[in-house]
Formats: structure tokens, sequence, C-alpha cells
């Protein structure tokens, strides 16, 4: 037992000075120095967000759900998504301790894809993406993606008879995605 506790105590020693090492390293950096280095990771961590959604394959697990009056929701972000594969879009809506229409307390929309736009944005502007979805419960809908550099994404989901909601959370490819699809309807 007395070892266990001073291997740990040795451990997190550790820790501090390797957290020590780096914070030197950070405060060596000029300011001029340290705003180029944010903007060169923007630029490539942008250029990458550009690649997925070239891609047609990414999602955007959502951590917050706005209503059509502003009224945010917090939500698990394993369960309410917005994502896009290939030609096929899904909207998952899910509300953890419910049993809804598609197992996982909610509600689950498959479309097919008929209008895909992309604007790259110009410096420091969001990446924004636009499509239009055609579903069999959904029925005919527009969403709307903008994507900041830090990959954070808001999505605005509209139908064309005035639905609105609009999902925001984290932008990623569909490898690197925890969510978890539910019974899609029809």
């Amino acid at each position: 037992m007395k070892k266990l506790l001073i291997f740990a105590i040795l451990l997190f020693q550790v820790g501090i000075f390797a957290n020590a090492q780096t914070d030197e390293n950070q405060k060596k950096l000029s300011r001029k120095e340290r705003k180029e280095l944010k903007k060169k990771e923007a630029i490539e961590n942008k250029a990458r967000l550009l690649e997925i959604v070239n891609n047609k394959a990414f999602v955007l697990e959502t951590h917050t759900v706005f209503d059509r009056y502003g009224m945010s929701y917090n939500m698990n972000p394993t369960t309410n998504f917005v994502g896009l594969k290939d030609e096929t879009s899904t909207v998952q809506l899910g509300f953890d301790h419910l049993v809804g229409w598609n197992g996982v307390g909610g509600i689950t929309l498959d479309g097919r894809v008929t209008k895909f736009e992309v604007d790259e944005g110009k410096d420091g502007q969001p990446i924004t993406v636009k499509f239009r979805v055609m579903g069999a419960a959904m029925g005919p809908a527009s969403i709307i993606i903008t994507i900041q550099s830090d990959g954070n994404a808001r999505a605005y989901i509209s139908g064309d008879f005035g639905e609105r909601i609009s999902f925001q959370g984290r932008f990623v490819s569909t490898e690197e995605s925890i969510v978890y699809k539910g019974t899609p309807l029809y």
C-alpha cells in the first residue's frame, strides 16, 4: 500500500513539472507569435473541416437545441444530431428517460438530399453548408449549417410550413462521431 501511495505522489509531481515546462514555453512566445500560431491553427483546422464537408460524411453532435422562440434545451450529444452520409441526411431528436418512436426517446427522420451548396467563407468567416432534404416523414426541409474553425457548429432546420429548430454542437466526421441512431420513421 505504501509503494502505491509513493508511486501516486511521484506521478503527480511529474505531472506538475511537465505542466510547468509547457507554461514556460508559452510565456516565451511573444503576443504576436501566439496570435500568428493561433491563426495558423485555425486555418489548418478549417481546411480539415472543409474536407469533411466536401466528403459529404459529417455529423453535428448536438449539445443544445433551440426552439423557434429561442428557448434553449441541453441535450445528450449521443442521441441528438444532424448528419449527412453521401446523399442521405438524418435529423434525430431524443430525450433521455423517455421512450419515443425511434427507441431512443424521440424521433429520427431520414431524407434524400436534393440540393447541396458549400460556402467556404473568407478570412475568419465560418463555413456555410446549405442543403434541401426530402423525406417521407419530414417532408421538404432546408438545413443550413454554419461551422466555425474551432469545430463548433449550428444547424438551422426549417420546413416549408414554418417549423423551425436549431441544433448547436460539435462538428465531426462520421468516423469520429459518437452518435447512436435510432429507428427512423418509414
